[in-house]
């Protein structure tokens, strides 16, 4: 009977030993299916000075539990933490975790919040819960008794600028608003006119007459849009160029505005009335022009605009193809 006792003693012993100076919370294996036992190796401490933690846990047989010993990083730092191996007591497992804990905040008293584990519960079961309760530990100053409870710093570590200086940051801030309400209004002012370059009229002539040059001229159709293409080609040349309103004028008006113009235009009236007198003739009287004649009228066309642009009107016109001389007064 005394041998059963010793082995009975010396299993509770092995069961109940530790790695920690921490001894076995339980003097008997727990009757709750769950229990968890907190225990601290200090209630002071100096900042930043550790304190070991240790949690206990216990389960029976067939009994899942969650448990996550953590503490708030805002008190505590967590230099170290372990968790044992579960090991068999009585009729079910006991597991221990230590934690390091570094207080962060103080002096004064900080709380360790309560531990909690909970089985993990089957559909239809209810969970049980095994808390902790809170810890208090009180955290004490570094310094020396002979500085006394508080210590005077040499000053300020933030110090406060001087009155002025808000006047000048305001400033500088109704600056930047300043600033930025002009930069949109200019870029507002840009888009709301944007840069046109005026094209010479010349230009815009040549440019047009160029595509009824090779324009196909084998049909009765195609004639006809050939000759009104480049009769309103030079039309629109003459009223950029000179002012004439020759688009919306018929060639009997033109020509009786004609002697109105200018003298650079009246030196080629004779090839004007020639070219615009062929153009009538193909579009009213269905005439049929040669190819021959084509190229003359392009050719009248072409050597009026060159002739009279802009960037030549200083320098003598040039002879137009088939143009007469004008006729001028010699003197004695």
């Amino acid at each position: 009977m005394r041998c059963w006792l010793l082995c009975l003693v010396l299993l509770l012993f092995v069961g109940c030993s530790s790695d920690t100076a921490v001894p076995c919370p339980w003097q008997d294996p727990p009757t709750l299916s769950l229990d968890l036992r907190v225990t601290m190796d200090r209630t002071e401490v100096g900042l930043l000075q550790p304190v070991m933690v240790t949690v206990d846990r216990y389960r029976k047989d067939g009994i899942e539990v969650s448990f996550v010993p953590v503490v708030s990083d805002k008190l505590f730092v967590t230099k170290d933490s372990k968790t044992s191996e579960e090991r068999r007591y009585g009729d079910g497992w006991w597991q221990r975790t230590t934690l390091i804990l570094l207080p962060i905040d103080g002096p004064g008293e900080l709380k360790i919040p309560p531990f909690s584990a909970e089985t993990v519960a089957l559909e239809g079961d209810v969970a049980q819960v095994a808390t902790t309760p809170e810890q208090v530990l009180a955290v004490t100053t570094n310094l020396a008794p002979e500085h006394g409870a508080e210590i005077e710093a040499p000053g300020d570590p933030f110090p406060t600028p001087p009155g002025y200086l808000w006047y000048f940051v305001a400033l500088g801030l109704v600056l930047l608003l300043f600033g930025i309400m002009y930069w949109v209004r200019s870029r507002k002012q840009r888009r709301s006119h944007p840069l046109v370059v005026k094209v010479p009229a010349h230009i815009k002539a040549l440019r047009e007459l160029l595509r009824w040059k090779d324009a196909p001229r084998t049909t009765p159709v195609d004639i006809d849009a050939f000759y009104v293409g480049v009769s309103h080609v030079l039309r629109v040349y003459l009223e950029d160029r000179f002012g004439l309103h020759a688009p919306e004028r018929t060639t009997e008006e033109f020509l009786h505005d004609l002697d109105g113009s200018t003298q650079l235009v009246r030196d080629h009236g004779q090839d004007l009335r020639r070219f615009l007198s062929q153009c009538d003739l193909v579009k009213f009287a269905k005439f049929v022009p040669t190819d021959a004649d084509h190229q003359m009228t392009y050719g009248l066309a072409e050597s009026f605009i060159e002739s009279t642009r802009i960037d030549r009107a200083a320098a003598t016109p040039p002879e137009l193809p088939g143009a007469q001389p004008p006729n001028r007064e010699r003197g004695a």
